[in-house]
């Protein structure tokens, strides 16, 4: 008898209301479409670098239930009309510290995030989920990229 050792049962997807992010979601969709995998989307709320204490935007109750009504009903909307298991889960932090953090208490099997591709100087002054992700976690990391206009198929 087979064992299913190696089966995906549950993905934790980023998304973030991205172009990027909702390439990584429809990704994480179609997988988990041919697998009968269980998606788990997370979306971060991270206080901007630049300033030294988090915006009041990020306290205010009414700008986070906009923001969370938006992510579970406009971003996730792929997830709303697949028909798959799925929960979204919104929490406060850097991005890929709560990615890895909600894939490790979820046991997720793999992290799918969209990946911005800004490379050089502006991902070393900016940072980068997928590359903070990449180095940090211990789970497999699927990063999409958008196809570049233009490119061939």
């Amino acid at each position: 008898m087979a064992t299913e050792t190696s089966a995906i049962k549950r993905i934790v997807v980023g998304v973030d209301g991205s172009d990027q992010g909702a390439a990584g979601l429809n990704w994480a969709v179609r997988m988990a479409a041919g697998m009968g995998s269980q998606i788990v989307a997370v979306y971060a709320i991270d206080a901007p670098a630049f300033f030294p204490v988090a915006s009041t935007a990020q306290f205010n109750e009414r700008w986070r239930a906009e923001t969370k009504d938006e992510f579970e009903n406009a971003w996730c909307q792929p997830l709303k009309v697949s028909g798959l298991q799925y929960r979204t889960v919104m929490e406060d932090g850097r991005p890929a510290s709560v990615i890895a953090a909600v894939a490790d208490r979820e046991d997720a099997d793999i992290i799918v995030v969209g990946r911005r591709g800004r490379g050089g100087v502006a991902e070393l002054l900016l940072g980068s989920v997928s590359h903070e992700l990449a180095l940090h976690s211990d789970r497999p990391i699927l990063l999409i990229s958008l196809k570049k206009s233009g490119a061939s198929e």
